[in-house]
C-alpha cells in the first residue's frame, strides 16, 4: 500500500470538491431541497476525503486518544459511504417527481436498512464486527464490513429502478443523466472493495458530483424556471435535431384565454399561478413521451414523435378533462366562500 497515493488521490478529490462547492454556491441560495442535498453531498464527500487521509496518517501511531480518533474517522467513513447513495436516491426522486411527501412512503425499506446500518456502526465500537482498531492503533477490516458494500449496491439498484420506471412512464428527461454520477461511484467503490488499501471511492464520488453539477447546469439552460417545462431555446434545438434526422412529429400550440386580463385585474402573481397550473396539467397528462415547451408568455407547445397527427388526441382529451376539473373545483370553492359570507 502506497500511502502517498492515498494522499494524492484524496487531495485531488478535495480540490475538485472545493471548486465545485464554490461554483454551486448560487444553488444553495435557492433553498430547494434538492440543492441542499447536493451541497450536503459535496461537503460530506469533502469531509470523507479528509477523514480517510487522517486515518492513514495516524494508522499505527500511538498517542493520547489515537484509537478514539481512528474509530471516529472510520465511523464517519463507513456511515457516509452508505449515506451517499441513499441521499442520491432521494435527490434523484425529487428531481424527477418533485414531491417530498412520497419519499417516506415509497422508500421505507431503504430508510430502515440505512438506520440499522448506522446503529451497527455505532455498536461496532463496543462489538467490532465491521472493523477493528487494535491496541497498536492499526485498522483491521472485519467480515461484516462487506455488508455495507451490499447496502450501497442495493441503493444503486434502487436508483436504477427509479430511472427505469420514470423513463417508462414519462420518457427520458434529456439532461437528467444520473449515470454520470453512478458510473464513477460504482467503479471507484468496486475497485476499493476488491483491492484493500486502494483509495478511489472519494475521488470517484468527487468526479460523479462534478458530472451531476454539469448535468444540472445543462438542464438549467433549457428549463423554464417558472413552470419547469422545456423553454423556447430547447424547442429550437429539438426541432432542428428532429428535422435534420428526418423524424416525423406532430404538435399543438395552446394558451390561456384572456391571460392579459388576469395580470391586469389580479396582478402578475396570480398570472404566474395560472401558468404553473396549466403547466402542471400539461405535464401530468403526459402518458406516452409527449414533450412540453413554454414558447412565450402564456403560450405552450406540445410535441410528439409520431406518424399521425391524431396521436395527440387522447393527450388533449386528458388535458381538457383536468382543466374541467380545475374549473369545477374553483367554482365549488367560490360557492363555499359566498355561502360563508352570507352566514356571517
Amino acid at each position: 500500500m502506497d500511502v502517498r497515493s492515498v494522499y494524492i488521490t484524496n487531495f485531488i478529490g478535495i480540490s475538485i470538491l472545493l471548486i465545485l462547492l464554490y461554483a454551486s454556491r448560487a444553488k444553495i441560495l435557492r433553498h430547494r431541497t434538492e440543492d441542499r442535498i447536493f451541497s450536503f453531498l459535496v461537503i460530506g464527500v469533502t469531509v470523507g476525503s479528509l477523514m480517510e487521509m487522517f486515518t492513514y496518517l495516524i494508522d499505527g501511531k500511538l498517542f493520547f486518544g489515537a484509537r478514539i480518533f481512528n474509530y471516529i474517522a472510520n465511523t464517519y467513513i463507513f456511515s457516509f459511504n452508505m449515506l451517499l447513495p441513499f441521499f442520491l436516491l432521494v435527490y434523484v426522486d425529487l428531481c424527477l417527481y418533485g414531491d417530498k411527501s412520497r419519499i417516506v412512503k415509497r422508500y421505507k425499506p431503504q430508510i430502515i436498512i440505512g438506520a440499522v446500518m448506522l446503529l451497527v456502526n455505532i455498536v461496532n465500537y463496543f462489538v467490532p464486527i465491521s472493523y477493528y482498531v487494535t491496541e497498536q492503533n492499526l485498522y483491521e477490516r472485519r467480515p461484516f464490513g462487506y455488508v455495507y458494500y451490499a447496502v450501497i449496491v442495493y441503493y444503486c439498484l434502487t436508483i436504477l429502478f427509479i430511472l427505469r420506471r420514470y423513463n417508462k412512464e414519462y420518457g427520458t428527461r434529456s439532461f437528467l443523466n444520473f449515470y454520470m454520477f453512478l458510473i464513477p461511484v460504482i467503479v471507484g467503490i468496486g475497485l476499493q472493495f476488491m483491492f484493500f488499501g486502494l483509495s478511489l471511492a472519494w475521488l470517484a464520488s468527487a468526479i460523479g458530483l462534478t458530472g451531476l453539477f454539469m448535468m444540472q447546469q445543462n438542464e438549467a439552460a433549457y428549463i423554464d424556471s417558472l413552470v419547469e417545462t422545456y423553454n423556447r431555446q430547447y424547442l429550437d434545438h429539438i426541432l432542428s435535431a428532429w428535422i435534420r434526422r428526418g423524424y416525423k412529429f406532430t404538435g399543438i400550440m395552446l394558451d390561456i384565454d384572456n391571460f392579459k386580463n388576469i395580470n391586469d385585474q389580479f396582478g402578475h402573481t396570480e398570472g404566474d399561478k395560472a401558468l404553473k397550473t396549466l403547466a402542471d396539467i400539461l405535464k401530468s397528462s403526459c402518458k406516452d413521451h409527449e414533450w412540453i415547451f413554454r414558447f412565450a408568455g402564456d403560450e405552450f407547445i406540445v410535441l410528439k414523435l409520431t406518424l399521425s397527427p391524431d396521436e395527440l388526441t387522447s393527450y388533449m382529451d386528458e388535458v381538457n378533462r383536468q382543466i374541467a376539473e380545475q374549473k369545477q373545483e374553483k367554482s365549488r370553492l367560490q360557492s363555499v366562500r359566498f355561502l360563508r359570507r352570507q352566514l356571517l
